[in-house]
């Protein structure tokens, strides 16, 4: 009798955590690369290789639902990027590697 039960409870259980893979798609995508304007230069950024790296939580960089960066210009960036990038040992850290000249 036990073995009948098993097999349905194991079929729920992965259903249920299928659901909720599923669940974590971004609402709003948003553009695939986003040119970010700092002064004159302009940074590609890969949005969705950020989103999918951040498991689609916006809330790292996004603190409300608008699709804008509050502030957005240098010291946000220097505090939400390289404060994650140093974080995560991953993208640039240093000058140079986005201010190029």
């Amino acid at each position: 009798m036990r073995k009948r039960l098993v097999m349905p409870m194991i079929a729920l259980l992965l259903y249920g955590m299928s659901s909720a893979v599923s669940a974590v798609a971004a609402p709003n995508p948003g553009p695939e690369v986003i040119n970010l304007k700092m002064g004159v230069m302009v940074l590609p950024f890969q949005h969705r290789k950020h989103q999918k790296d951040l498991n689609n939580e916006c809330f790292h960089c996004h603190t409300r639902e608008s699709g804008r960066i509050d502030n957005w210009g240098k010291d946000t960036a220097h505090k939400i990027c390289i404060s994650c990038h140093d974080l995560y040992d991953k993208g640039p850290v240093e000058c140079q590697q986005c201010h190029k000249k």
